[in-house]
């Protein structure tokens, strides 16, 4: 069994994540506002997802996102009014929708790269290649510890 110590930096590991994800949120909401571009967080998340792999269903992207389906019915509904993705019918079940992406999104995604990278730039200015890889492997290995809850 690990010490209480071992398990009190772990607590400050993750309240450091929480902190950098607000922080990095904020960021990027700072960004787009400069940018004059009117979407929230989490539809750039949703935008990034697909730019990766387009066509994804909702559950799929509720999963990568940690959301639950109501909350992605809404988002993805408000995409759907702005203009941002389609809904396909999914070629081998009818009553699956793919979420793929509109040429005004893929626009739009082609002005958030450069605000993207400007932020990621700042993240890693005075961060080694060593350091990111041994945080990447310390988070691996946090959430397979934690896989067996996950169902």
């Amino acid at each position: 069994m690990k010490s209480d110590q071992n398990s009190g930096l772990v607590v400050e590991f993750c309240q450091s994540i929480f902190e950098l994800r607000y922080k990095l949120r904020r960021m990027f909401q700072v960004k787009l506002k400069e940018a004059g571009i009117s979407i929230s967080f989490e539809v750039l998340e949703i935008m990034k997802l697909l730019c990766n792999q387009d066509g994804l269903n909702q559950q799929e992207l509720a999963d990568l996102l940690f959301k639950d389906k109501s909350s992605m019915t809404y988002l993805i509904d408000n995409m759907v009014k702005a203009g941002l993705v389609i809904r396909k019918e999914d070629e081998a079940d009818r009553r699956n929708k793919r979420i793929c992406l509109t040429a005004r999104a893929l626009d739009l995604q082609n002005r958030l790269s450069p605000l993207a990278m400007d932020c990621y730039r700042c993240l890693a200015e005075d961060i080694t290649d060593e350091d990111i890889k041994a945080g990447i492997k310390t988070l691996i290995k946090m959430n397979n510890s934690l896989a067996q809850f996950i169902v």
